[in-house]
């Protein structure tokens, strides 16, 4: 079975969804090294794994290799991106050797039957795959600006709600302000600071003005 070389991992990608599947497994590498060009080795407790990158699929060449570099006792586990040719399927089967291609998202696929009896029940989640955005995650990382303030109810006198208590007139010229300023925009003199619940402050719809008197 092979992969299309244009969609195939390269050897370190490989290594890296190998040491996941591994992990994933419960049996996570203890020593990596690299014997030689194409090929990764990682010794787990239980295992003698070995990651092998060619143009074309892995020749039993490859597999009987891995049969005399392996520790004895040990499981052997042979990962390639690129498949492995019918012959080299056909000694893995006889001598229990479990061989798994990486597709392109960095999954293991099982081509043996030692392969598929040791893989985990769940699969780890492929290391390469196009990344998914939740919406949930989306929603949570995205910015939300803050509630626009009401045009009517901000500084311009023409926008003024009537019957609010948090706006005085200055006693000078007349201009409105809110009532926290301490002195007249327009003319600079010093603001009355009334307390809100002493004066109740309306506008008379027809000019404007603010001295209305209540009748009680």
């Amino acid at each position: 079975m092979g992969n299309s070389r244009s969609s195939q991992l390269t050897l370190d990608q490989a290594y890296q969804a190998t040491y996941l599947w591994l992990d994933h497994a419960g049996d996570p590498p203890v020593d990596i090294s690299e014997p030689a060009h194409g090929s990764v080795e990682l010794h787990t407790e239980s295992a003698f794994v070995r990651v092998r990158s060619s143009e074309g699929p892995v020749e039993q060449s490859s597999v009987l290799a891995l049969l005399r570099a392996a520790d004895a006792g040990k499981k052997l586990l042979l990962f390639s991106p690129s498949g492995f040719s019918p012959g080299a399927l056909s000694i893995a089967e006889t001598q229990g050797i479990a061989l798994f291609t990486l597709d392109a998202h960095g999954s293991a696929i099982p081509e043996t039957t030692h392969a598929r009896a040791i893989s985990p029940a769940s699969q780890a989640d492929p290391p390469f795959a196009p990344d998914a955005v939740d919406d949930e995650e989306d929603s949570f990382w995205s910015y939300t600006p803050p509630p626009s303030v009401d045009e009517e109810s901000v500084e311009d006198e023409e926008g003024i709600d009537a019957g609010t208590t948090d706006w005085s007139d200055c006693p000078a010229c007349g201009t409105t302000h809110y009532r926290s300023a301490n002195f007249c925009k327009e003319c600079g003199s010093q603001m009355q600071q009334e307390k809100a619940t002493d004066i109740l402050h309306m506008r008379c719809r027809t000019c404007g003005g603010h001295d209305i008197e209540t009748l009680e």
